[in-house]
Parts: C-alpha cells; sequence; structure tokens
C-alpha cells in the first residue's frame, strides 16, 4: 500500500486544518513543512503539500520546487489555501504564479480563513494597502480577493471538507 504524506506550511491556522483532515481521510502521516528535507519524506510514494496563498505565492511552494527532480518517482499535488473564492480563474493564476516548471502538478484549492486580529503587523500593512486600493477600483473592475477584503466581516472561516473532494477523487485513481 502506498505511503502518503501530507506536508503543510501554515501561517494563521487554515491550512493545518486542511492537512489534518485531509491526513485523517486518507490515513496519511501530516508533517509541518519547517525545515523539512527531502531525505525527511523519501519514504513515502505519495506526498501532498498543502500551502497558504499570501500575496499570490503559495507557502511552501519552494521546497517542491528546489527538490522536484528527487521527487521524480513520486505522485505530488498541491492544495492551496487561500481567502479568494474558489474558481478555475483564480487557480489558473496560481498555477502561472507559482508551479512554472512544474506545470505537470495537480492544483486543488479550499477557502480559508480570515481574521484580521491575528495577522502580522507586515500582514496589517499589507492588508490596509490592499484595501486602499481595493477601494479606488471600480466595483466591476474588483478583482474576487479585492471583493472579499472589501466584504468580509473578520473574522471568517470558509475552512470545508467539500474543497478537499477533487483532491480525493484525484488521489484514489491511483
Amino acid at each position: 500500500m502506498a505511503k502518503t504524506a501530507v506536508v503543510f506550511r501554515s501561517k494563521y491556522g487554515a491550512s493545518k486544518e486542511y492537512a489534518l483532515l485531509l491526513g485523517k481521510k486518507i490515513s496519511a502521516v501530516v508533517i509541518e513543512n519547517e525545515g523539512l528535507t527531502p531525505k525527511l519524506v523519501d519514504e513515502f510514494d505519495t506526498i501532498i503539500l498543502i500551502g497558504g496563498v499570501y500575496a499570490g505565492r503559495i507557502v511552501g511552494i519552494e521546497f517542491l520546487k528546489k527538490n522536484i527532480k528527487e521527487f521524480k518517482d513520486k505522485r505530488l499535488a498541491v492544495f492551496a489555501v487561500g481567502a479568494s473564492p474558489s474558481s478555475d480563474e483564480n487557480t489558473e493564476i496560481l498555477r502561472k504564479k507559482n508551479l512554472r516548471s512544474m506545470e505537470m502538478l495537480p492544483l486543488f484549492y479550499g477557502r480559508g480563513a480570515f481574521d484580521e486580529s491575528l495577522l502580522s503587523f507586515v500582514d496589517k500593512n499589507l492588508l490596509s494597502v490592499v484595501r486602499r486600493a481595493a477601494e479606488k477600483t471600480k466595483p466591476e473592475k474588483r478583482s474576487d480577493l479585492d471583493k472579499v477584503i472589501l466584504d468580509t466581516v473578520s473574522p471568517a472561516n470558509w475552512v470545508d471538507e467539500s474543497y478537499l473532494v477533487p483532491l480525493l477523487s484525484y488521489l484514489s485513481d491511483f
């Protein structure tokens, strides 16, 4: 039977929540991607990276990029977690921005959570800049993220097991 590792990187908790949910559903080992090396996941046949999306970047994706050659014989998948609503368009933007040279990797997306009170000083400042820009943008030109930033009452938690269904379906094909 294939051994699976769910490797996660979580800044505010939603990615960890998805990692634990997925790990339980598929009986996988859940590992935090902090100081992780390819040797530590060598025993696994399948590696699923779960990372939050911040400023369009999937946290933890560098681990896969840096070690992609070492994982050539493994099944890999990426599950991104962000505040924007799930859509094919958002997923494609994430793919283009994060999976250059790794386009073959399946990418899945789930909505996370948003609690302004938990944000770091840097993230609060970044949010305020993005919020001001969103406010200046005409409503019909606002991105999904702009709408979330302007419309969400903090705290909000959109973590839902249903976002894992496409990933679970992908994994069941093996």
